[in-house]
């Protein structure tokens, strides 16, 4: 695997694939020269997750046969409840609005959470991330909306770039 850094390429090891709504991201590790307070050069290797095709791409001297055995994890079909609510989750996301001053206006909840407004119309997973965005608006720590969702909204390119 080919790592493109700041200073240049460098070869890799691909020890996972996983697809994202954005793309895909490798985790790769590489090796680095080090030197210690003695002035000793050594090798330390290192595991970063890198996006593809930005950061990381296949070498064009190694069999694409190669990386059969890479573990990989495309998301699921886009019509799937899985993909929108993970395995067991009843489908749907619902909003409460609050009505106190403050500075959260809504909560985004599970439709299955506890502290979820009854009688509220379900939302898509992309109209639950569509309302999270507005600002004032949270998600739901207790059933599992802010771990669910969160790395949605935030992306997971950070440390990428």
């Amino acid at each position: 695997m080919q790592i493109l850094l700041p200073q240049g390429e460098a070869t890799g090891l691909l020890w996972e694939r996983r697809q994202l709504a954005g793309g895909w991201v490798y985790l790769v590790s590489i090796n680095l020269w080090v030197c210690d307070e003695d002035g000793v050069m050594t090798t330390a290797s290192t595991r970063m997750w890198v996006d593809a095709p930005h950061h990381a791409r296949p070498r064009i001297d190694v069999d694409p046969a190669a990386y059969a055995g890479v573990p990989t994890y495309p998301l699921p079909a886009p019509d799937s409840v899985e993909r929108q609510l993970g395995p067991g989750r009843p489908p749907g996301w619902v909003a409460q609005t609050l009505r106190w001053r403050g500075p959260d206006r809504a909560v985004i909840h599970a439709s299955d959470c506890e502290e979820a407004p009854p009688g509220r119309p379900a939302m898509t997973l992309q109209q639950a991330l569509d309302r999270a965005e507005r600002p004032g608006t949270r998600l739901c720590a207790l059933c599992g909306a802010a771990h669910e969702l969160g790395p949605l909204l935030r992306g997971f390119s950070r440390g990428f770039d």
